[in-house]
């Protein structure tokens, strides 16, 4: 029986408008029916969690986290429940994929780490129209020569193409890693490598784990990108959003309006 416990949304063309901002009087109103009901907001996105918690900073200890994909699962009590990196040595391999193919990326590949983000020296220099930038969403960044000048785990590597050249690139990162690492994106470019079988599902499985809920259930959710596939085919309501990929708007329910119309928050009313 469907009993919906937990909304999951993803944040950039979903939850968030195209210029970064949600309604938050709507929301506020929907967190406390949903609260009430004992029920949970997951915020689940390919964001790290420094660049997501200011977006929510109002809602402080009201929502729980799946971030960078899968790899950090926070619950709303401020509960770290998954942090799953990948190896370095792997992490090389990704770069070796990259050195090869004969083109570049749009700008150098960000490695997350659990303190800071990374990037190397030589992979800054590829588009320095960028760099500004990445040097903006990423204050903290810091350049290194090596990935073995990493000493932490590394939760995520990003990676932007320009669109036409995006699969060839996750192609042949797939064939190379294999079963080291999972490859996905969320369009636009953008390519995300996580750690084996670590997806929004799988962090949205510990969290209902943690609460005794039942994704199948239990779990209404809502993504535009194939970053959000796996999520989608877990929950008992998905929702694709009327401007996104075209593969999930085919497989799925549509929200009720796009994201630059609150279609998220809109479609939440029909359900709670």
């Amino acid at each position: 029986m469907t009993e919906i416990k937990m909304i999951a949304s993803d944040l950039d063309s979903t939850f968030l408008n195209d210029k970064k901002h949600y309604h938050k009087t709507h929301f506020t109103a929907i967190l406390n029916r949903l609260l009430a009901q004992n029920g949970h907001f997951v915020v689940a996105s390919g964001r790290d969690v420094a660049s997501v918690d200011p977006i929510f900073k109002s809602f402080a200890g009201q929502y729980d986290l799946v971030a960078d994909n899968g790899a950090v699962v926070r619950t709303a009590a401020g509960e770290i429940i998954q942090m799953v990196g990948l190896h370095v040595k792997d992490v090389a391999v990704i770069m070796e994929v990259v050195n090869a193919l004969p083109f570049q990326p749009i700008h150098g590949a960000v490695f997350t780490g659990i303190t800071q983000p990374y990037m190397l020296k030589s992979q800054a220099r590829i588009n320095l129209a960028h760099k500004a930038k990445i040097a903006k969403f990423y204050p903290n960044l810091k350049l290194i020569d090596s990935v073995d000048q990493i000493n932490e785990a590394i939760l995520k590597v990003t990676i932007t193409y320009e669109e036409n050249k995006m699969q060839e690139f996750i192609d042949a990162a797939r064939l190379t890693l294999d079963d080291r690492g999972h490859v996905t994106t969320s369009g636009y470019g953008s390519v995300d490598i996580v750690a084996p079988k670590i997806n929004k599902a799988n962090g949205l499985q510990v969290l209902a784990s943690h609460y005794g809920f039942k994704l199948n259930e239990n779990l209404a959710a809502f993504g535009d990108g194939l970053n959000d596939a796996e999520m989608l085919a877990t929950a008992a309501r998905p929702f694709a959003m009327i401007n996104g990929d075209e593969t999930l708007k085919a497989l799925y329910p549509l929200a009720v309006d796009d994201n630059n119309h609150d279609g998220v928050l809109k479609t939440i009313d029909t359900l709670i």
